[in-house]
């Protein structure tokens, strides 16, 4: 697309040069004026395009730190059972139900670890038993 677009500004300015130069008429100046507001709306587009894509991952980025999104994959909103919501494991990062964390952080050999990750204490609030 962007050769489309740089061949259409080389014709234009070809065009502009020989209007500058007194060869032109009426038709041509109208043909040129439509031909530049296309391109600046074709340029607008692609510049939108452009913005929606970097926002978009950014977007994504952050939801994927909030546990909302991993991927393309939807993570449950806690409407549900918490044990069976899903939460993005830092360490390894895949998606494993709360419950699964639970039992994994819980492990000798996985507490010390896992005790950094904001899915320890939240699991443990949300899932056991206040004694």
């Amino acid at each position: 697309m962007s050769t489309q677009i740089t061949e259409m500004i080389k014709q234009s300015n070809e065009r502009m040069k020989k209007i500058m130069k007194g060869g032109f008429d009426i038709g041509q100046i109208s043909t040129g004026q439509r031909e530049t507001e296309i391109q600046l709306k074709i340029l607008n587009c692609v510049i939108t395009a452009y913005s929606v894509d970097s926002k978009n991952k950014r977007a994504l980025k952050g939801m994927e730190k909030m546990n909302i999104l991993d991927g393309s994959t939807a993570i449950d909103l806690g409407l549900g059972d918490p044990e069976l919501d899903k939460v993005k494991c830092p360490n390894d990062g895949s998606l494993i139900t709360r419950a699964d964390c639970l039992g994994y952080s819980g492990t000798s050999e996985n507490i010390e670890e896992c005790k950094s990750c904001e899915n320890f204490s939240i699991n443990r609030r949300m899932l056991l038993p206040e004694s």
